[in-house]
């Protein structure tokens, strides 16, 4: 549940979209053409002003609500085709915010509005311009699409004899020694200190969890208490205790409420 609260990463991802300035000025101008249409019989029974503000509210709504789902979708589809996500955010989206739409027509228009488009009309339309929107959106960024660049490497890495594509999932101390274990599940050992391997490990991003460990963020399956104290759950099963030392900066990540 952390994730959709306060610190959670879904919280985070739902206020960098938000204070996009190129979302709103989207919105502004969307707002403005919207007010000028006066679509489902408001260019004749209400003032340019009135429909301005009325579908600046409704657009506005409609994004928050759109980022919300994106970011509940994106949790939910994890490592799947964004396909998934984009189709349900179109069909969340026009199941919710249609009856929004319809139920505010009928309130500032009466059963006439309500007859120019009701529930299933909404959900049609809302789902159609948002799936356009979608498809738009794919174009415009698979166009301006620039060749990938080789991905970056850890310097930790280059001190062992294993694929380009390897990533860290976490280092501890092995005595004198560090253990590095990768994505794949795949081990290796160093004779180094940790610390120096960890200021090796720069390009995965992670966290020290204890004073012995270190353990990037997509190893980290979840953060859960256990036995009376914070506890980082790995992939495998296996948990890790958090050292006091270190739950600020698990804090500040997202990853702890504090």
């Amino acid at each position: 549940m952390r994730f959709w609260f306060a610190t959670g990463l879904g919280y985070k991802s739902m206020v960098k979209e938000v204070v996009s300035p190129t979302l709103w000025m989207c919105w502004a101008l969307t707002s403005v053409v919207v007010a000028l249409a006066g679509p489902f019989g408001t260019f004749d029974s209400r003032t340019f002003l009135w429909r301005l503000a009325y579908w600046s509210v409704l657009i506005a709504a409609a994004i928050v609500i759109a980022i919300f789902f994106r970011a509940v979708w994106r949790h939910v589809f994890k490592g799947r085709s964004e396909t998934y996500e984009d189709i349900a955010v179109a069909v969340s989206l026009s199941i919710v915010f249609a009856p929004m739409i319809a139920f505010l027509n009928w309130i500032v228009g009466g059963p006439d509005a309500y007859l120019v488009m009701d529930v299933w009309s909404g959900m049609v339309c809302v789902l159609a311009i948002a799936a356009g929107i979608i498809t738009f959106r794919r174009v415009v960024r698979e166009s301006v699409a620039f060749p990938k660049a080789a991905p970056a490497r850890d310097r930790l890495l280059d001190r062992l004899s294993i694929d380009k594509s390897a990533r860290v999932a976490r280092v501890y101390s092995d005595n004198h020694h560090v253990r590095v274990i990768m994505s794949d599940g795949s081990q290796h050992r160093l004779l180094m200190r940790l610390r120096d391997a960890v200021v090796e490990i720069d390009v995965e991003p992670g966290h020290w969890i204890h004073r012995s460990h270190w353990v990037s963020e997509a190893a980290i399956s979840c953060v859960k208490q256990a036995d009376g104290r914070d506890v980082v759950e790995l992939p495998c099963g296996n948990v890790i205790p958090i050292g006091p030392k270190y739950r600020p900066n698990l804090v500040e990540a997202g990853l702890l409420t504090a």
